[in-house]
């Protein structure tokens, strides 16, 4: 009786242990490819380009600096705002 438990229990463990390890693979290469977009993209921002930030703004670049970029949203005011805030160009 104790042996039929004890190899049920290895096999759930062996089951859940290939699980995770699954899930880490997948999770990894989404986590790699999600990087490589946001450098790229916060690498490649240029004046004129219409964005759009992370908390959902959308307006043109103004101005570019090393850290910050001006951003003209559409009432006409000019916001300064971190690089790292655009989540994606709007073509």
């Amino acid at each position: 009786m104790w042996e039929s438990i004890l190899a049920s229990s290895i096999s759930l463990i062996g089951f859940i242990v290939a699980f995770i390890i699954i899930y880490y693979l997948f999770s990894f290469t989404k986590m790699k490819k999600q990087k490589k977009y946001f450098a790229d993209l916060h690498t490649g921002l240029a004046v004129g380009q219409k964005v759009q930030l992370s908390n959902g703004i959308i307006g043109t670049i103004k101005t570019v600096g090393k850290e910050t970029l001006d951003i003209e949203i559409k009432s006409g005011a000019i916001m300064e705002v971190s690089r790292y805030a655009i989540s994606q160009i709007v073509a």
